[in-house]
């Protein structure tokens, strides 16, 4: 049907150029088929009667081999066997100088290209391989734009929470108060993508999807490429998601610009400066949701055998972690392809991988191994690390199947302070807990997020919460005194800003998920309002002689060969169990060194060591009847 009506328009231009060339009578009025693609063409780009004829003429040459030969005839010079504008505006009815312009139509589109050889009327006019193509019936994506943009597949069925945005991010190009951009940010590129092409597709578009990285930074070349899209997003038709990020903003922002086509930006780090596009923010998938994706992909596909999993293990699940959809599909057809696999174990596992991703960039990973019976602190210090666990552990049973959450509403988050010198057991704690939890322990060293820089200590703090949020991992914010201290009078904006950047950090620990545990070693230096706001504040003491002699106990492994250590003598070293761990793992190399046992002088050469590191010195009350 396309072909056979772009013969037919053919057909038609060069009747006319021939009554032109005095070769025949004039044609008669033509008009394209309405449902073929000549017709769609000339409406999506609004051509005139005569544009539209121009560009047949051109298709001409391509098709017809007599067309070459005619138009030498009609213009009356041989060597001008080729379309022109001069010979157009001779030939066909109704035509106008404007059609010539760099901004009508046919050039602004790129529809036609002019050889740059002669005047503007006299220069040879060549059809465009896509558009000729376009009318001839086969679609494809033009091929400059290769290695641009590609394909988005269509995502299926979407959560009601993702489905939701997607229809009103559709209904936004629609609207008649602004250009059809818009912007998506919270969430992943991922499940933006999903977002984007449920919106398209409820738009009758396809998605086609451009990293920002990708688009050329010269102005000229990123103009080029932005038309060629316009065009090409008119024709298929679709829609385009540009992904970007602070780095590749201002080459993103001018290439969309100009465009008045939908456009969809991708943006993980909190959005961009123009205030014109449409934004939405990508919403975390309700637990009921995440619940029904769970059962659905753990237990409503065959499993190789595996155990279904039960409704506490579902709930567990939920409770835990924050995973996008797609985590949650992966996660599923990961444990179908391991035959006999724990199937509630290997959900578990994929949600800890979810966070590690992000957060093994932003701090320190510490894999649990520690037990509680390495732990050597009072009973009332004990019980309340176990209610910690309780906290964390049950928190989906009290906040959503008793209730809770609807009453409280904020402050959900777990959240803990432990307070003590170095070397007390807050971080070995930390990963006690961690363990027991079967969780990753995340170690943030807050002197390094806090930045100088007026907004980038938010934005850190918010990478690593976002990410910490979907894995569930608990997070260890070591030295909160770089960003805790006793707030300071507001006496300018670096003043102000620090104090935001404090209550930006606690929205965000009482919001989160998961544990948060800030660490301190001058607790008395917190502002007293700030401790309000911590649920569990845990003093660390340092250890007294009876706490040291089993901290030495516990950290010599029972198969190490040891001779003449006394554990009431070692004790009498006045350090927390940190240093302890320090010296006996240094006198235990000390020892193999010499191919020999344990000895207490191994023991004191290495205690020599470890107090030079601290800038003490032994007293002679600490090694009293060592030698």
């Amino acid at each position: 049907m396309h072909r056979q009506a772009l013969v037919d328009a053919v057909r038609s231009v060069l009747t006319a150029i021939d009554a032109h060339a005095g070769n025949g009578p004039a044609p008669q009025p033509f008009e394209p088929d309405g449902s073929s693609a000549l017709q769609a063409l000339c409406g999506c780009f609004g051509l005139t009667s005569f544009e539209r004829d121009v560009l047949v003429l051109a298709a001409a040459m391509e098709i017809d081999p007599t067309t070459a030969a005619r138009c030498a005839a009609a213009s009356g010079d041989p060597q001008r066997a080729f379309p022109t504008f001069s010979l157009a505006l001779a030939a066909f009815p109704e035509p106008h100088w404007g059609a010539l312009t760099p901004v009508a139509p046919l050039r602004r589109w790129r529809l036609i290209e002019l050889d740059e050889t002669g005047s503007l009327v006299n220069a040879r006019l060549r059809i465009d391989e896509r558009i000729l193509h376009f009318l001839a019936g086969i679609p494809y994506l033009d091929t400059r734009l290769r290695g641009i943009v590609a394909p988005v597949p269509d995502p299926g069925d979407l959560p009601g929470s993702y489905a939701g945005l997607a229809a009103r991010a559709a209904e936004s190009w629609q609207r008649v108060d602004g250009r059809p951009h818009v912007e998506l940010t919270g969430g992943d590129r991922e499940t933006h993508r999903e977002v984007a092409a449920a919106a398209a597709a409820s738009a009758g578009l396809t998605l086609y999807v451009a990293d920002g990285t990708d688009l050329p930074s010269h102005p000229t070349d990123r103009d080029a490429v932005g038309r060629l899209w316009e065009r090409e997003s008119v024709l298929l038709p679709a829609a385009l998601l540009v992904e970007t990020g602070t780095a590749t903003q201002a080459v993103v922002d001018a290439f969309i610009s100009p465009l008045d086509v939908p456009i969809l930006v991708s943006n993980e780090d909190g959005g961009s400066a123009d205030r014109r596009r449409h934004r939405f923010t990508v919403p975390a998938l309700t637990s009921d949701e995440q619940y029904q994706l769970w059962s659905a992909e753990l237990n409503g596909h065959a499993t190789n055998g595996s155990r279904p999993v039960d409704d506490a293990e579902l709930s567990g699940l939920v409770a835990q972690f924050s995973l996008p959809a797609h985590v949650i599909r992966d996660a599923g057809r990961a444990v179908r392809q391991e035959p006999g696999a724990d199937v509630s174990r290997r959900a578990w596992q994929a949600g800890l991988a979810e966070a590690r991703m992000v957060l093994d960039d932003l701090g320190n990973r510490i894999e649990p191994r520690a037990t509680r019976d390495e732990l050597v602190l009072p009973a009332q210090q004990r019980g309340v690390l176990a209610e910690i666990v309780a906290h964390v552990r049950q928190r989906g049973t009290v906040y959503q199947q008793w209730g809770f959450e609807s009453v409280l509403r904020r402050g959900l988050g777990v959240t803990a302070l432990f307070a003590g010198g170095s070397g007390t057991g807050k971080t070995l704690a930390a990963e006690v807990i961690a363990g027991e939890l079967g969780l990753d322990l995340f170690v943030i060293d807050l002197s390094q997020v806090v930045s100088k820089y007026i907004g980038e200590t938010e934005k850190n703090l918010r990478r690593v919460f976002d990410a910490a949020e979907r894995g569930g991992a608990v997070l260890l914010f070591d030295e909160a005194d770089a960003l805790f201290g006793k707030r300071s009078e507001v006496k300018d904006s670096h003043d102000r800003y620090a104090n935001l950047e404090v209550s930006y950090l606690l929205m965000r620990m009482e919001a989160y998920r998961g544990l948060a545990v800030l660490t301190t070693n001058m607790k008395k230096a917190l502002d007293p309002a700030f401790l309000r706001r911590i649920r569990f504040v845990i003093d660390f003491p340092f250890p007294g002689a009876t706490e040291r002699a089993e901290i030495w106990r516990r950290v010599i492994p029972d198969r190490t060969p040891a001779e003449g250590l006394d554990m009431a003598r070692l004790a009498q070293l006045t350090v927390a169990g940190g240093s302890i761990r320090n010296i006996a793992l240094s006198a235990a190399f000390l020892a193999a060194d010499e191919q020999s046992s344990l000895r207490m002088r191994h023991v004191l050469a290495a205690a020599r060591t470890e107090y030079a590191k601290l800038d003490r010195k032994l007293t002679s009350g600490e090694v009293a009847g060592w030698e």
